[in-house]
């Protein structure tokens, strides 16, 4: 076996990232696909800052033409019956958009869009997608893939990861790990020391995403995001809005709303989300120009729809991670998280592979470096 095998856990962002920046790179590695949790980009833009030249380079290495990167205001609120540039998207100080952002915002949702952003020509689902069936389809020969089988613990030795477990009884021997999955099951994981520190303060939510195939294409060559306030009900506890975009050349959207601990439990709850999330795009874009083909209303130019519900995959507290976590007396494995958005989970990657990154916007390093009071909007 090769002395660099690599098992990487996890099928998101971070996940995704490393293998195939190893991959590219001639190690062995192990994708352990875990959980499977994942959800697509809610944005087809990204938050300013060292993982956006990560994407970059992921891209360049997988031979993805993602287009030129353009700092500026790609995301739209739906407010008073027309689109407009949200608070913490107008020309004021890195300071006054971080607190704008988060006064106006209920805490996952924060972790959805940046206070300065950019996109790619590409858009970013469709920039992860393609990476995503490169990886899987290409089928590299230093990359096995593993699905339906979790990790279940660690082999150590004298303070060193040298194997995993699977929950197929098979044992994998490496050299390090790289943990990109869930943090809410670290505690049930074999071989990992207790009290996991990091896991404090960090309150994981859950998601709810619905894409849609269009009939005809809807938002063609339009390359902003967009959001709206859901209908405050009864039982909720805070405003949250839905947030989405339309990709594929205007042949799909997908669209995220947040849940909190309790909709997550209640499979009756989630479906009235669904069904207020897809009201709310209808009443959006009714008679939006926007839409084509004579249609007046969004749910007219759907064709095919898939709803995708994952618990515990965005952070709702802490501090944004700017590098992977280790944890002490166990030499040899990683821990990373797209708890707090796609362009922090990249820069973690970058961060543990030593990947050097630049800035894209002469004020992103105000983003990064304010302290961790700002960066948790106390």
């Amino acid at each position: 076996m090769s002395a660099q095998s690599v098992v990487v856990v996890g099928d998101g962002w971070s996940a995704l990232a490393t293998v195939g920046f190893l991959v590219s790179s001639g190690v062995q590695v192990h994708w352990i696909v875990g959980t499977g949790s994942r959800i697509f980009p809610s944005l087809a833009s990204l938050e300013v800052g060292p993982g956006v030249s990560v994407w970059n380079e992921l891209a360049i290495k997988l031979g993805v033409s993602c287009g030129e990167f353009r700092p500026g205001n790609w995301t739209r609120e739906f407010r008073n019956k027309s689109f407009r540039d949200p608070l913490w998207l107008k020309p004021l100080t890195p300071d006054a958009r971080f607190q704008a952002k988060c006064t106006d915002l209920w805490e996952p949702e924060r972790n959805l869009v940046g206070v300065f952003e950019g996109r790619f020509e590409m858009a970013l689902s469709d920039l992860e997608e393609e990476c995503r069936s490169i990886l899987v389809e290409a089928r590299y020969s230093d990359l096995t893939r593993k699905v339906g089988a979790p990790l279940t613990g660690f082999q150590v030795q004298d303070g060193q990861v040298c194997a995993v477990y699977l929950g197929s009884g098979e044992t994998i021997e490496c050299q390090q790990v790289i943990y990109a999955d869930r943090w809410s099951l670290l505690p049930l994981i074999e071989g990992i020391p207790k009290p996991i520190e990091f896991l404090r303060r960090r309150d994981p939510m859950g998601v709810l995403q619905a894409s849609f195939n269009h009939s005809i294409p809807v938002g063609l060559g339009v390359q902003e995001s967009f959001f709206a306030l859901l209908h405050r009900s009864s039982g909720d506890k805070a405003d949250r809005r839905v947030w989405g975009h339309f990709f594929a050349e205007g042949q799909r959207s997908v669209w995220t709303l947040c849940l909190s601990h309790e909709e997550v439990e209640d499979n009756h709850e989630i479906g009235k989300k669904l069904r207020r999330l897809k009201g709310t795009l209808d009443r959006i874009f009714e008679g939006s120009e926007l839409l084509s083909g004579g249609k007046k209303k969004f749910e007219e130019t759907v064709e095919q729809e898939q709803v995708r519900f994952e618990e515990e995959v965005i952070f709702a507290g802490g501090a944004p991670l700017l590098e992977p976590l280790t944890l002490p007396g166990l030499s040899g494995v990683l821990f990373l998280t797209d708890g707090y958005g796609p362009s922090f989970a990249l820069q973690q990657v970058g961060a543990a592979l030593g990947i050097e990154s630049k800035n894209f916007h002469p004020e992103a390093k105000s983003m990064h470096f304010l302290d961790s009071s700002m960066q948790q909007c106390v």
